[in-house]
This record gives C-alpha cells, structure tokens and sequence, in this order.
C-alpha cells in the first residue's frame, strides 16, 4: 500500500533541516565581529544519513595524504564546527562574511526548491481527491 504521507515527511525534514541551517548561518553572520567565534554550519551527510535510515557509512576517498581526512568524531552530530583555519583572522574569528552570505542565498534557495516539491505533491493528492468523488 502506498503510503502518501512518505514524501510529504521527507520534504517536512528537508525544510526543518534548511530552517536549522537558515538559524545557524544567521547566527555566523551576526558574529561576523566576535573575536574567538568559530563559524558553523549543519553536516549535511549525517543528515541525509539519518533520513534515509542506512546504515552503511559515505567513505571520503582521498588519493594522496595531504587531502582532506574525515572526521570520525562529529559523524553523528548534526552541528560541526568548520575547519577554517587557513580563514582564521587574528582575532581567532573564522567568519567569512562573504561565504556565509553564499551560503544564506544557497540555503534559501534550497527552501524554495523543496517548498515548490511539497506543493507540487499536495497538489497532486489534491487532484486525486477531487477526481475520485
């Protein structure tokens, strides 16, 4: 039986994911001056992980020793803090205003693409509705 409520819930997740994010990246960007703050941002892998319910792990694949290494520690959590250290001013801020603000267009963006999914979905069992009396 199909359940019609499945894609309905996972474009719900998709948004409190990008609301979450929308938060976060605001708050960078309101610290862009905090001397110490340490720019975050949502890991997207652990959450695309939890949604779809695997089990099996996304191996990083590196070809030479000096790229980047995955980091064990923060696989679970849902909020990391980014290694910017090559960003990092000498207040120890490692706010990047002008990559925070690609990243609130780029989160918006992803809002709006999902909200347009759900109510293409909602429309759809709509016209079932309708078209069933």
């Amino acid at each position: 039986m199909i359940n019609m409520f499945d894609k309905i819930d996972l474009y719900k997740k998709a948004l409190d994911w990008a609301w979450e994010r929308n938060k976060i990246v605001s708050n960078n960007i309101a610290n862009a001056d905090t001397p110490g703050y340490k720019a975050k941002d949502l890991n997207f892998r652990a959450f695309l992980l939890r949604t779809l319910n695997q089990e099996e792990s996304l191996e990083l694949v590196t070809t030479n020793e000096k790229h980047i290494k995955e980091n064990s520690s923060n696989q679970d959590n849902s909020i990391e803090v980014l290694d910017s250290s090559l960003q990092m001013r000498l207040d120890q801020n490692t706010v990047d205003i002008e990559q925070e603000m690609g990243k609130l267009l780029q989160n918006s963006l992803y809002f709006d693409g999902v909200s347009l999914q759900l109510s293409r979905e909602i429309n759809k069992w709509k016209t079932v509705i309708k078209e069933g009396r």
